[in-house]
């Protein structure tokens, strides 16, 4: 599959998953292929690779001949999966502070000022989410990387597939105060790893992680 194919599928994956989780589609739904290929305009492939990256989120279940049915996630699945989170990357935090090299350390900063940046000049709004989603990504990313741990680092990533970190920003979304407490979070998690803080880096990103599934838990139940 080429790279736009792959970038197609996980979009339309990520938008299915919004709508799942907020409601507007209900719990049960069967969500056929050639529906979905028609309302977004592309063909299968990018479809049935959607699909499958959905079920390894355990969103929905594929039937072979009939699609894929919503199993859904409430707002406990994603306090319950937000709670291993939590430990593992407060961990992979605490290894970062420890083994970081100079050009990880550059990306890490760079990711969230690079966001700052952005907030400062378009406020809340559709632009800000993509730019937050790519920062976001990046930080947590690298930190992963620094830890120099594949084994937490399969770990995270298999959590990360059945709840997203990026889905927050839909409670962040229109709210300059959040906006401002989730990069305030960044920073000082950044700040402990450079200074090679591990206790503190672990701490500071679990507790980051743990606000953010409530936000987002919150977020699905007001929804809902």
């Amino acid at each position: 599959m080429s790279s736009s194919s792959e970038s197609m599928s996980e979009r339309v994956a990520a938008e299915l998953q919004h709508r799942i989780i907020v409601g507007t589609i209900p719990v049960g739904t069967w969500l056929r292929h050639d529906a979905i290929a028609r309302e977004f305009g592309i063909s299968r492939t990018p479809v049935r690779e959607a699909l499958r990256i959905m079920a390894a989120q355990d969103l929905v279940t594929i039937e072979p001949h009939r699609g894929a049915r919503v199993n859904g996630q409430s707002s406990q699945d994603v306090r319950e999966i937000g709670v291993v989170r939590a430990e593992l990357e407060g961990l992979a935090a605490s290894l970062a502070a420890v083994h970081i090299d100079d050009a990880q350390a550059e990306r890490m900063t760079v990711a969230w000022q690079d966001f700052e940046a952005a907030f400062e000049v378009t406020g809340p709004g559709e632009e800000l989410a993509e730019r937050w989603m790519e920062s976001n990504e990046a930080f947590h990313s690298t930190i992963l990387e620094a830890s120099g741990n594949r084994y937490l680092q399969q770990a995270i990533a298999d959590l990360r597939r059945k709840l997203p970190h990026n889905i927050s920003f839909g409670a962040y979304a229109g709210s300059s105060r959040l906006i401002a407490r989730n990069m305030a979070e960044h920073q000082a998690i950044a700040d402990a790893i450079l200074a090679q803080d591990a206790e503190r880096a672990r701490t500071l990103m679990s507790d980051h992680i743990r606000s953010s599934v409530e936000a987002a838990a919150h977020w699905i139940e007001r929804s809902s």
